[in-house]
């Protein structure tokens, strides 16, 4: 909406502004998105996965792929549409007149079914299938884990978690633990524990590997909240090794102890420096079917006057000092979970219903993907492993004029822009990209 009033500034009387403008956009770094998704050939995708029976002016395919580009450039409510309606960068790489409206986007997201929701999870593994090529990959460590998305008031399956101190969803979540890549996301009620229904989560991603990435060793990873019999007895069913942390117990204690006595030996008295322990046992809960090889890390940090000791069950054969340090690596997960939640809008789902929010979810999943593996194929050295809120300052908010004329319309970026050498080198990568 354009504004006739003049507004101040406190340090100079003789500067103002408004927001009459005219055809201007901040947001001109989408034509390199636009670009690569070009070449991944998103839209035909989403048009198979959704219009096969839509004749809107707006069809759920175009209205998906609108908050694809508002959640990369940062506009994170549904609400911001009606304000860029008329964005000469948006209505162009959309090829459109106007954007959808809020009412339009809301009625797309509680249009949609179990059965559409499903087909986002098939295009997160698309996706995944063009940032890692299955001729290429070799290794392949899935990272699992749950989170907390936030609501508000009264909204569908919202509930208290305790893990959180705070109302919201509690979904699962599966990122390549080398890189980042979402490979699945899956939204649940507030209530439910983290490994619920692991196994119906987990078995179809690895009949999907099993398939497409028959050569590549794969290692299913996760916290103490996945340590249940359930995920060991998946993995060595599909033949994958499996590295969990367990939560210790009054049998795991005593193994312990028994290596508490061996640490004091060597390092009893030795409070100034930080000292480690790594040993191994088999070991058979109540609830396994038989003994799995357990490694213990026993520790202690300098000035501490006790140790502490770590769990952690696999099916892996190598060292134990080796098998910890590659369970630690798993903190990269983190990283990766705050990018997804802080970067692209998914702290909180404002929709009353549930399925809405499921939706909206896997769409701002989806935008996550494509910019993590956007970032990784064509982004300049230095800038491959920003975050998503590094990239949208430097690369996507540049600002441009739209001149048009009858038979063309030309973007004229700022000229002040201090990266334009980069941008011109990312946007040449694109066209050497090819996928299969």
């Amino acid at each position: 909406m354009k504004s006739l009033q003049h507004n101040k500034v406190n340090f100079n009387n003789k500067i103002t502004f408004d927001f009459s403008g005219g055809n201007l956009s901040s947001d001109s770094g989408l034509l390199l998105v636009r670009s690569f998704l070009e070449k991944l050939g998103l839209r035909d995708v989403l048009k198979d996965c959704f219009d096969s029976h839509n004749c809107r002016t707006h069809p759920v395919s175009s209205v998906i792929e609108q908050l694809i580009y508002t959640n990369i450039a940062g506009y994170h409510q549904d609400d911001a549409s009606d304000e860029l309606r008329h964005d000469p960068v948006f209505t162009s790489i959309l090829g459109k007149e106007a954007l959808a409206s809020q009412p339009t986007v809301s009625r797309m997201l509680n249009s949609l079914d179990e059965a559409d929701i499903k087909k986002f999870n098939d295009i997160l593994k698309a996706l995944f299938c063009m940032g890692n090529s299955p001729k290429d990959t070799k290794y392949i460590v899935l990272d699992i884990d749950s989170t907390n998305i936030q609501t508000y008031g009264n909204q569908e399956n919202s509930e208290y978690i305790y893990h959180y101190s705070s109302n919201g969803y509690h979904p699962l979540v599966l990122y390549n633990g080398f890189n980042g890549d979402l490979i699945k996301f899956e939204l649940r009620k507030g209530s439910v524990y983290t490994s619920n229904g692991v196994r119906e989560f987990l078995e179809p991603v690895l009949e999907w590997l099993e398939k497409e990435y028959p050569g590549a060793d794969i290692l299913i990873r996760g916290d103490s909240g996945f340590a249940t019999p359930e995920l060991y007895r998946l993995s060595e069913e599909y033949e994958v090794n499996f590295l969990v942390r367990m939560k210790s117990n009054a049998t795991l204690n005593k193994f312990a102890d028994e290596f508490n006595r061996t640490f004091q030996e060597l390092y009893g008295n030795d409070f100034s420096h930080h000292h480690v322990v790594h040993d191994e046992f088999n070991y058979k809960a109540g609830s396994w079917e038989k003994e799995r090889r357990v490694i213990c890390r026993t520790e202690r940090n300098a000035g501490e006057l006790l140790t502490r000791s770590t769990f952690i069950v696999t099916s892996l054969k190598a060292e134990p000092k080796k098998i910890v340090s590659t369970y630690n690596k798993r903190g990269m997960m983190e990283n990766f979970i705050k990018e997804t939640k802080l970067d692209f809008g998914m702290t909180t789902l404002s929709h009353s219903s549930f399925k809405a929010n499921c939706v909206k979810g896997m769409i701002l999943a989806i935008a996550y993907s494509i910019m993590n593996i956007m970032k990784r194929l064509i982004m300049p050295k230095e800038l491959k492993n920003n975050r998503m809120l590094s990239i949208r300052s430097l690369f996507i908010k540049i600002a441009c004029r739209a001149v048009k004329s009858a038979r063309k319309t030309i973007l004229k970026f700022c000229s002040s822009f201090p990266y334009k050498d980069k941008f011109l080198e990312s946007m040449s990568r694109i066209d050497s990209l090819h996928f299969a």
